[in-house]
């Protein structure tokens, strides 16, 4: 019989946002005579007029993106602690190290999010941004294989803000892009937020359409580095843990009995002092059901950071650019799709002269 037991283990595990728009660089083509007959118009990005005078079509500096994605990230944990506490009491509970008797097989978090992102080119070869996103819904998928079997799907939903830097060039009809970003990621259930680290190369061939110079195409191979914060805690209210206690505590402490009575004498008598610790706090619960909580600490990682990626771009104008991107390989497989519209601030090139 299923139990919510585990919603404790997996409450924390939406710490990775997967919705990192990395921004491909548009290509830096030849637009007309009349464009570069006059000065450069904007305020960045610093130097721009001189790249201007060498007759190399900047971006619009300043871009607002919107992205789109749903994926799928595999996760393993360790160093697993509980503790039972109440409300009421504000000191907190005293944690019991359960590493050795909790073993999971696959964790995955499927993901459906989108952000914004804000950003702006400072020097012809260097953007930064921030990011506010939503992560609309993700469903948390855990298989418990020990101290006994169990499948659960929950879900859970966050916010995340965040900064990033991207430096990029073209070396004719090729461009190259690196792109770093670290996010805080939200939840109700977590006490810290996740901090999320994500880097990403990519290159690949622009493609001009004849006769429509604001108009290309892009293709781009790459590969991305990802990376959390991997201590986690929080807690979870025990009505939410149970909401038809104290029945369900009850299935609770069957299921660790059933446990402890099938493990060897030798392994009784390792596991003795957290199998009562773990009763005695399922105890305490159910005889306060609604004051009560189960905090949890552990440890997250990715265990193959590195994924590769594809991507396209269809510029249409040089205010509008969509584009998609396919995630695969390591432990991520995503779709991202994006919208970008870019514009400038018109003024003296800062350090024109």
């Amino acid at each position: 019989m299923k139990s919510k037991f585990i919603s404790i283990f997996i409450a924390g595990l939406l710490c990775l946002n997967f919705a990192q728009a990395q921004n491909v660089p548009r290509a830096l083509g030849k637009s007309d005579s009349v464009f570069f007959s006059q000065s450069y118009p904007f305020i960045l990005p610093v130097w721009g007029s001189k790249v201007h005078d060498a007759k190399i079509r900047l971006p619009y500096p300043v871009g607002i993106m919107f992205n789109s994605l749903v994926g799928t990230q595999n996760l393993s944990l360790s160093d697993m602690a509980l503790g039972f506490g109440r409300f009421s009491n504000p000191n907190g509970p005293t944690m019991i190290d359960v590493s050795d008797i909790i073993e999971f097989n696959d964790i995955s978090a499927q993901t459906s999010t989108f952000n914004m992102r804000v950003d702006a080119w400072v020097l012809p070869f260097l953007n930064i941004y921030g990011i506010f996103g939503q992560t609309k819904k993700a469903d948390i998928n855990v298989n418990l294989i020990k101290p006994f079997p169990l499948d659960v799907t929950t879900e859970v939903s966050g916010t995340y803000i965040g900064y990033g830097a991207m430096t990029a060039g073209a070396i004719g009809p090729l461009f190259i892009s690196l792109d770093v970003n670290r996010t805080y990621n939200y939840n109700p259930r977590l006490k810290d937020p996740a901090k999320v680290f994500i880097s990403g190369l990519r290159t690949g061939p622009v493609f001009q359409v004849k006769n429509k110079p604001g108009m290309n195409f892009s293709l781009w191979t790459g590969a991305m580095y990802s990376h959390f914060n991997g201590e986690t805690n929080g807690n979870i209210p025990a009505l939410e843990l149970a909401p038809d206690a104290p029945g369900r505590i009850e299935e609770m402490q069957d299921q660790l009995n059933g446990w402890y009575d099938g493990l060897s004498p030798v392994d009784k008598l390792k596991y003795a002092l957290v199998y009562n610790k773990l009763n005695e706090g399922l105890t305490n619960i159910s005889e306060g059901i609604s004051d009560g909580y189960i905090q949890y600490e552990f440890n997250k990682e990715i265990t193959k950071p590195w994924n590769m990626l594809v991507g396209a771009q269809w510029q249409i104008n040089y205010r509008w650019q969509v584009r998609a991107e396919a995630q695969f390989l390591g432990d991520r497989t995503a779709g991202l799709f994006s919208l970008n519209y870019r514009f400038g601030i018109k003024g003296k090139n800062w350090f024109s002269e």
